[in-house]
């Protein structure tokens, strides 16, 4: 069963009251965020932390290769590894794009887990996928109601928020889309050894990092590193790399106030210049312009 009107007109309330603007809103309680949007959006590349997004209203596409995934209020988005992808927004009149986003702890997913007797098996095709859909149950939906509701005082978000943050991520370990969480916490699972190597990415991006070194981390050969790396990704682990440097390198240019230079340095790029032509072939815009846009989306 899928989410009523009802229900999520009522978490959509919830968003509104804690998000009087557009834009990225902390909550109360560590890891958990909402999200507001009140215009379309066109495809626009996201580097994306493993996280739970719910939607109470709007709709949100994400673009991985050939694969679309539609995040609506039926069905919230599992991304149970850093995913780098394009998203757009689409609006009806009126409305606003509102959004509970919950950062994966792999500590309490590892938990879960060892308490968890025999978790359901499901159909699979048999290639790991880094983000996937997840229906919005009647628990899923009254979890994140629950949620919402404690986060507008501090000392229930305190008390109650991690264990229903707790609930909400035991919920999706039981849907077919946990299997995708499941297989990154087996020690000797293909997901497990490619989240090795994009840990490996997030944590040393500027340092020079070879196919063949990410593929020892893996425990795996060259080719069958590679040929895993992009079937749950969706990038060549190269162009992961690259990826991860330019969108790191967009932060410290809008949040830290770098200059063009320091930030290609301080990614690893060698030439500013290289950097620049790399930049515009991601964010369309040369990284003056985008970060003068972005800066007016803020304002705005």
């Amino acid at each position: 069963m899928m989410m009523t009107a009802n229900k999520a007109i009522d978490l959509a309330t919830h968003i509104l009251q804690q998000a009087a603007q557009a834009g990225w809103h902390p909550s109360r309680l560590d890891g958990v965020s909402l999200l507001r949007q009140d215009s379309n959006s066109p495809p626009t590349p996201v580097l994306h932390e493993a996280s739970v997004v719910i939607v109470a209203q709007g709709c949100q596409r994400g673009y991985l290769g050939e694969q679309v995934l539609s995040v609506d209020p039926g069905h919230c988005l599992v991304v149970a590894t850093p995913m780098q992808f394009e998203c757009d927004t689409s609006l009806q009149q009126d409305e606003h794009l509102l959004a509970l986003v919950i950062r994966i702890d792999p500590s309490l997913v590892d938990q879960l887990l060892r308490l968890m007797d025999d978790p359901p098996q499901h159909k699979t095709s048999g290639k790991p996928q880094g983000m996937l859909l997840c229906p919005m149950t009647p628990a899923l939906q009254d979890a994140a109601r629950r949620l919402l509701h404690s986060l507008q005082q501090e000392q229930e978000s305190r008390v109650l928020g991690p264990g229903i943050v707790r609930e909400i991520l035991y919920r999706i370990l039981l849907a077919d889309a946990g299997q995708t969480l499941r297989a990154l916490f087996a020690r000797h699972g293909r997901l497990r050894q490619i989240q090795r190597s994009i840990e490996h990415i997030h944590r040393h991006y500027a340092l020079p990092l070879s196919v063949a070194l990410l593929a020892e981390l893996a425990g795996m050969s060259s080719s069958a590193f590679h040929e895993s790396f992009k079937a749950v990704t969706g990038y060549a682990p190269i162009q992961y790399l690259k990826n991860t440097r330019l969108h790191q390198a967009r932060h410290l240019l809008l949040q830290d106030g770098h200059n063009i230079s320091q930030a290609a340095y301080a990614v690893g790029y060698a030439s500013p210049s290289q950097f620049s032509r790399e930049f515009k072939r991601l964010f369309g815009l040369p990284p003056r312009e985008e970060i003068q846009r972005l800066a007016m989306a803020t304002d705005g």
